[in-house]
């Protein structure tokens, strides 16, 4: 038995998130690789929240600290 997870409207609008930041950015599909579309994954989760990226030597890349506790 296969249980389907119901996909969030938010969820739903990744596509389009990326496609405009690739406009933002001045990038084409071909500059997307692995590490860009994390990247724009990344910030279409933290978007509305107020916060700042920081680098993490535990992680070894930046991560997201939110100034806000409800994000």
């Amino acid at each position: 038995m296969v249980i389907k997870r119901k996909v969030s409207w938010s969820e739903r609008n990744l596509g389009k998130y990326i496609h405009k930041r690739l406009e933002e950015e001045n990038l084409t599909t071909e500059d997307l690789d692995e590490s860009t579309i994390n990247f724009f994954f990344q910030q279409f989760k933290t978007r509305g929240c107020e916060g700042h990226s920081e680098w993490s030597e535990r992680y070894q890349r930046n991560i997201w600290i939110s100034d806000d506790e409800e994000c």
